[in-house]
């Protein structure tokens, strides 16, 4: 009768099996997430840490009948250099499209890293940006400087982790 822990030294048999018992019922009732170590890494992937994490700030799942039907959302992401709105509508049930905005807008890639990888575009000189055909899943959008070379571009904000 082995915990997780390993046995206490000081435990009866009669107290080692009520340990055991209770953390059966724990990994009945409430689980550890079976993504939760791949969510940990996806989240910790990024090469730098020197950059802004965007707050979510809203999110709107629009009516049936609107751009998508029932499965698009707008998300607002903001900080204090940087706001992205998004809006994402589905494609199929295996991928999604993403539509969004920065604020300011300037010269910026965004990346929406995924685990397939990286998808990146260029915001326009109005920060429109549009990322047409991607996975559903776990994701990430990354702002990058507007450099030629998305790997020699710093990052300037990201976001948490979000479900597409």
């Amino acid at each position: 009768m082995n915990t997780a822990q390993g046995d206490h030294p000081h435990f009866t048999p009669e107290d080692q099996h009520l340990v055991d018992e209770i953390a059966n019922v724990y990994r009945v009732v409430d689980p550890v997430p079976a993504t939760l170590v791949e969510r940990l890494r996806f989240a910790l992937a990024l090469e730098s840490p020197e950059f802004e994490v965007l707050r979510p700030q809203e999110e709107d799942v629009l009516p049936a009948g609107v751009r998508g039907g029932e499965d698009s959302r707008t998300i607002t992401f903001d900080s204090e250099i940087l706001t992205i709105m998004i809006s994402v509508s589905a494609r199929d049930e295996h991928a999604v499209r993403v539509d969004g905005w920065l604020a300011p807008p300037g010269d910026h890639l965004v990346e929406l890293r995924c685990g397939e990888g990286a998808h990146v575009v260029r915001a326009d000189d109005q920060g429109r940006f549009v990322l047409d055909v991607v996975p559903r899943g776990l994701s990430q959008l990354v702002v990058r400087q507007g450099l030629d070379d998305p790997a020699q571009a710093t990052i300037l904000a990201v976001t948490p982790s979000l479900i597409l």
